[in-house]
């Protein structure tokens, strides 16, 4: 079943942030969003609803849809009911899954014009093999091969790059779904935090979400441990995900979060800093809040640079390409003509 989505728990917790402080019951709120809405949405509100209705608290009720809430929401209304402090939890909530929204829209954005050059560039390839290879045929000229089988025609070259193409980002697909998901082990992720530029933009994203949600976990009165445990898990990096087990454990006997931190070595020093700082001043929570930000600033740059790149890639590309049919085409039907013409 798929879960809810970002848009939707932005809009569900703004409304729960609202109809929570101005006095209405949770029973109620759920039982009226039961009424809106899709079946699925529909269908999970009233689940919540009727849990809510047989006394389980709201985080038992969430948590009963089997995956329809995120953890990370679950645990943070949990750690509000348990600190009396619901009412900003709904607020964080809110906030979080709209800067997310707002986020995911920028970058998708901001890839918008290089993933149509990209696309537009293998269209352009296609096209310039059955091109020339009509053209080849129409001049009884020799075609070209564009993978060195001499037996080929035309048509079955171009079936090939199909395949071709439809095997790169099939298997690109697979790759980033894997490695999102943990099915290869850590290291691809291990490899493209090493990548220039794209490892920095992954690394800052999950720190952003680790920072995000130790500052929403402190201010919600988790434990340490409780709250570090979530923060490693709300990164959704295996590469940081490997360190939870023993960081735990550690804090759970130092109560500290830097020294910790400190000696995994997988955590950059101004991170490392931010984080000592507001321990130092009894302001982790406010520390981790504004790094948060600073985290997710410093990803959207790099996006927006990485679309840059993409987009001066793609736009050479198919000049290239352009270019190349151009001048081949001169040559086929112009140059190689004249040659003969003038042999005879």
């Amino acid at each position: 079943m798929a879960g809810i989505s970002q848009a939707r728990m932005a809009k569900l917790f703004y409304r729960l942030a609202n109809s929570y402080s101005a006095g209405i019951d949770l029973l109620s709120i759920f039982q009226g969003e039961a009424k809106y809405g899709g079946a699925t949405y529909r269908s999970q509100m009233g689940q919540v609803a009727r849990g809510l209705s047989i006394g389980q608290t709201l985080s038992d009720s969430m948590r009963a849809t089997n995956g329809y809430f995120p953890g990370l929401a679950v645990a943070i209304v949990e750690a509000g009911e348990r600190g009396g402090r619901l009412e900003q939890s709904f607020q964080r909530l809110s906030h979080h899954y709209e800067e997310l929204v707002k986020f995911r829209n920028r970058f998708l954005l901001s890839i918008a014009w290089p993933l149509f050059e990209l696309v537009m560039a293998i269209v352009v390839i296609g096209l310039l093999i059955l091109i020339l290879g009509w053209i080849t045929d129409m001049n009884q000229m020799e075609p070209f091969h564009w993978f060195g089988v001499n037996s080929w025609r035309p048509w079955q070259d171009f079936l090939m790059y199909v395949f071709l193409v439809l095997l790169f980002f099939g298997g690109m697909t697979t790759l980033v779904i894997g490695t999102l998901r943990g099915w290869f082990g850590k290291w691809p992720m291990d490899i493209a935090l090493r990548i220039p530029l794209i490892g920095k933009t992954i690394e800052s994203l999950a720190l952003s979400r680790f920072a995000w949600t130790l500052s929403v976990a402190e201010n919600a009165g988790m434990s340490a441990p409780d709250a570090l445990q979530l923060a490693f898990e709300s990164t959704q990096n295996h590469y940081y995900e490997r360190y939870m087990e023993h960081c735990v454990g550690r804090v759970q006997a130092n109560q500290q979060f830097f020294p910790v931190l400190n000696e995994t070595g997988a955590f950059p020093p101004d991170f490392l800093l931010y984080v000592e700082n507001g321990e130092t001043a009894g302001q982790l929570a406010e520390t981790m809040d504004r790094t948060a930000r600073e985290m997710r600033d410093r990803a959207e740059n790099n996006l927006k640079l990485i679309s840059t790149i993409g987009f001066v890639m793609a736009l050479l590309l198919v000049a290239t390409l352009i270019g190349f049919t151009v001048i081949t085409l001169y040559q086929r039907l112009y140059i190689d003509r004249f040659r003969e013409f003038s042999n005879f």
